[in-house]
């Protein structure tokens, strides 16, 4: 309590250093950005509907159908190519206070979760990605600047950083033309923050909001939450040109989830009938497991931008800073079939084999589990990411029809997990009998054994604690832009002919150290050591009374956190401790540096030909990355030693973009475009995993980068139609087509790209062959206009769907080519809302919807699917005076799982932890308060 005050404290100093001298009332003009280049300069917003504004209150910025959502669509229907506009900041009716949530309200737009990081169990989504293609397709831009790729090591920038009460409004533009990064098959996703420009007049504005997330406050746990958020902007000078917006904003919130999933991949139940992707639909797990998740979450930051809007000259400085912390502990209770050793040291026999059966099989070749190990494990997925970037730009009128623009930007993030620590307990499990799943409730698998081994696994005075550990990981990166542009512009059928270039530099550091590097083992009855740890009993923390699906069996325990820190603290990062006697070789495994350059140039123009617009363009692309990392042996103790590596690859991008408008309501759209996707930093560089046979000491694995890897390419084909009633009425309509050559294997599909070098199996990302993907893409929005008094004056409809068909074709291995859906692109992406507003008060219900999800591709075993997840939400507001309205919003009313992963297309087989299970977050209640003066 004593953090949060001094944010607080923080926050209200911040908002009293503004000094923003505002009692007029504020009426927001244009928060949506200009459908212009994100290589130019970004340029001045007229204030020319300020007029409309004069009966709109305090809150007008954030009414639905209100001038913010008019001025967003205008700025969609004026663009060439297929834009879609968000405005966020409304919390009244909306309890999501992540980006990536508040994205997914925008046609085509789905998000996705880092798992091996357990960020599913956060309760908000992590990345978003347009029309569900690999992150790796979208350019991720603020303000139109490229950020640090630091999330892990994909190019996905992790938008659980970003605020609402910092962004102005996201928008996806599907067809950007040459005055775009080229690297964005998808298209890109822009964050917009706002400046003093973007409203009509000058204000302050406190927005608060706290929060009950039911799940954690249903077990017990730590439940509640709150933000605040203070912004202002003010206009000044003999003819206001110059302005000054600020806003700085705190959150802390808390919530619980629970999952239950697979031990460990799957088994087929008929003995030798060949690998377990041939029997899909005949397979057995070898045990459960149970999780539990607490979550602390603190987001804040502050934006800032300073503008100068002269005659002829218009000068800005935008700074950003931001802060996301999530404290992450999962308890897991599992049931594994496995024999273990005896406490004298002695193996359990096996049942199957006393039976005339062999291995995990009976006499009669079924899966019987042999033995019942029950266990406790604890683990910790802290991340602590940051970012600050500057931009600092101007756009000049030269005469002459010309004009030029220049920016210098400068960014450095950063993504550190710095404390992930490690617990098990596991010990003499129970060898009489074993355990087998029953799965006939896919959510809800039940456990099942006989009389003695549900005994035995019941008592949590078994077993000890077998060890602790911690590790930690640093990724960091800086970023330094250069762009600008010369146009010139005419009055006849060309419009404007325009010339570019950007240059872009980045230097990247990684440092990690696995958890297993410094682990210490406490005694047990068939490993004596010097410290016998405790048993999950007798170890601080509480018991679950209840769970979702089956409760297992064995209780399933929650142990505290600070007891294990203080192990940690004791027996690992003491002097003398195991990370002590950490060497510099393991260390500098887990090196890698990297540095990537990027420069750019475009041509492009506009004509004008009656109500037809044409924009073609030309666009030339050239990346050098170069990286230095550890290199081992593939020979056992062999010589290693840092090593680097470097590519080069360049891109010519060809575009035209076409709308036509025949009239006011409608226009039809156009494009070809090409462009590109550079590939991951960890497949083209960073340390190889050597593994070797334990007997033999011979060669057996290898996990390596691939630093020729092509960047995947594309053509991209897209018509539109729309058409634009009265206020609030709308329909959009988009269909596509990209064809893909040089698919890369995702980073998340490990065990793809196997090939064999005699005994050696290779894993390697390889280029595929070719995909494609085809969608129709429909949004639109009516609102009811009656007559003075119509019961139904207010109500309206709305969503939109996105339907597709993709395609992939890989080379799992030399012999093995393979057919699948694009991975991470779902067939059907949907909203569905129903809204009124009326007078002082509005409400919303939206449904949002995601098909089925292709995770990862695998080699002898079923692929990884996420399985549908959909939430129903309901917002409401109510406007007491022009200065102060109150809303309640809800997320996720039915209670359904916030993610699903199964082994193989069908719901039969739940998948691992590290897949993600079954999990649900529960639903999130909250209040809200906005005050403008």
């Amino acid at each position: 309590m004593r953090i949060l005050n001094r944010k607080l404290a923080y926050l209200c100093l911040s908002a009293s250093c503004v000094a923003f001298a505002a009692s007029s009332e504020a009426r927001a003009v244009d928060t949506a950005p200009e459908a212009q280049s994100d290589q130019s300069v970004q340029s001045s917003k007229e204030d020319d509907a300020a007029d409309n504004q004069a009966d709109d209150s305090l809150t007008s910025d954030i009414i639905v159908n209100g001038h913010i959502e008019r001025t967003a669509l205008e700025d969609e229907r004026n663009a060439v190519g297929t834009v879609d506009i968000l405005s966020t900041g409304d919390i009244a009716i909306s309890s999501n206070t992540g980006i990536a949530d508040i994205a997914r309200s925008l046609p085509g737009i789905s998000s996705s979760y880092d798992q091996g990081a357990n960020q599913t169990a956060v309760g908000e989504a992590q990345f978003v990605t347009i029309r569900g293609f690999d992150t790796s397709f979208n350019a991720y831009t603020l303000d139109g600047l490229r950020l640090p790729q630091v999330a892990g090591s994909s190019r996905a920038i992790s938008l659980n950083l970003f605020s609402p009460f910092a962004i102005g409004n996201i928008s996806a533009d599907k067809t950007p033309g040459a005055d775009k990064d080229a690297d964005s098959i998808a298209g890109t996703i822009n964050l917009h923050t706002p400046t003093a420009f973007d409203f009509s007049s000058n204000f302050t504005r406190i927005r608060s909001l706290g929060q009950l997330a039911k799940l954690a406050s249903d077990n017990h746990q730590s439940s509640l939450g709150g933000a605040v958020g203070i912004d202002g902007a003010r206009k000044f000078g003999s003819n206001d040109q110059f302005g000054l917006y600020v806003a700085t904003y705190y959150e802390k919130r808390s919530n619980a989830a629970e999952s239950v999933a697979a031990q460990d991949s799957y088994v087929t139940t008929q003995q030798d009938v060949g690998t377990t992707r041939d029997n899909g639909d005949a397979l057995s797990a070898r045990g459960l497991q149970w999780n539990f998740f607490n979550d602390k979450v603190e987001r804040y930051g502050a934006t800032g931008s300073f503008d100068y809007h002269g005659d002829a000259t218009q000068l800005y400085l935008r700074m950003n800073y931001a802060r996301y912390k999530n404290t992450n502990t999962m308890n897991q209770t599992s049931l594994r079939s496995e024999l273990t050793d005896n406490a004298d040291g002695s193996k359990q026999p096996n049942p199957n084999v006393a039976g005339g059966g062999s291995g995990d099989y009976n006499a009669d070749g079924i899966f019987v589990g042999t033995g019942v190990n029950p266990a406790s494990y604890f683990r910790t997925e802290d991340t602590d990411q940051k970012l600050f970037s500057t931009q600092l730009g101007g756009e000049f009128d030269l005469g002459g029809g010309f004009s030029a623009a220049l920016e210098a930007a400068y960014a450095n993030g950063a993504y550190n997990q710095p404390n992930r620590i490690e617990a098990a307990w596991r010990g003499v499990g129970y060898g009489a009998s074993g355990v087998t799943v029953d799965q006939s409730d896919p959510r809800a698998p039940v456990a099942v054994m006989d009389d003695g081994a549900t005994a035995y696994v019941s008592s949590l005075d078994r077993p000890t604690q077998y060890y602790v550990q911690q590790g930690w990981t640093y990724n960091s990166e800086d970023k330094k832009t250069i762009k600008g542009h010369l146009r010139w512009a005419g009055d006849d059928a060309l419009q404007f002919i325009e010339i570019g270039g950007l240059y872009e530099d980045s230097h990247r550091d990684g440092r990690r150290l696995s958890p297993d590097d410094t682990r210490y083992k406490f005694s047990r009855p068939f490993d004596q050591r010097d410290v016998l740890g405790l048993s999950a009993a007798e170890f601080p923390g509480f018991t679950l009374p209840d769970f979702i699906g089956a409760y297992p069996a064995r209780p399933i325990r929650v142990l505290s956190r600070s007891a294990i820190e203080d192990e940690v603290a004791q027996y690992v990062t003491s002097s003398g401790g195991t990370a002590s006697g950490v060497s510099q070789e393991t260390l500098d495994k887990g090196v890698t540096k990297s540095n990537e350059s990027r420069k750019a140039v475009y041509a492009t123009a506009k004509f004008q030909l009656g109500d037809l617009e044409a924009v073609p363009g030309i666009r030339y692309e050239d990346n050098h990355f170069d990286a230095h990392y550890y290199q081992g042996s593939s020979v056992k103790d062999g010589p290693s030693g840092f090593v680097s590596s470097s590519r080069n690859y360049d891109h010519f991008d060809p575009s035209l973009l076409l709308a036509f408008r025949p009239n006011d309501r409608i226009v039809l759209r156009g494009s070809v475009r090409s462009s590109y996707s550079r590939p991951a930093f960890d497949d083209l560089a960073g340390p190889s995993t050597y593994s070797f046979n334990d007997t033999t000491d011979e060669l057996q694995y290898i996990t390596q980068p691939n630093p020729n890897l092509k960047p995947t390419t594309a053509w991209n084909y897209d018509l539109g139609f729309e058409y634009y009633g009265d206020v609030g009425q709308y329909l959009q309509v988009a269909l596509y087509y990209k064809d893909l050559k040089n698919i890369i294997v995702p980073t998340a599909s490990q065990n793809l790209g196997a090939t064999t070098n005699g005994d050696v199996t290779i894993f390697m990302p390889e280029n595929g062959l070719s995909g494609s993907a085809k969608g129709i893409e429909v949004s639109g929005r009516y609102t009811y206009h009656g007559e003075d008094g119509s019961l139904l004056d207010g109500f309206g409809v709305g969503g939109s769907i996105t339907l597709q068909d993709t395609n992939a074709k890989y080379a799992v291995s030399d012999t093995d080519l393979r057919s699948t859906s694009l991975p991470q692109a779902p067939d059907v992406i949907y909203n569905a809302n129903v809204f009124y507003t009326g007078g002082s008060f509005r409400a919303n219900l939206n449904y949002h919807y995601t098909g089925r999800i292709l995770a990862s591709v695998q080699t002898s075993a079923p692929d990884i699917y996420i399985q549908p997840v959909g939430s129903l939400d309901f917002g409401a507001a109510y406007e007491l005076t022009d200065s102060l309205e109150l809303g309640f919003s809800a997320r996720n009313l039915l209670n359904q799982h916030a993610y699903w992963t199964t082994v193989g297309k069908s719901k039969d087989y739940i998948s691992n932890d590290r897949n993600g299970g079954y999990l649900k977050t529960g639903s999130v209640y909250q209040v809200s308060a906005t005050l403008k003066f």
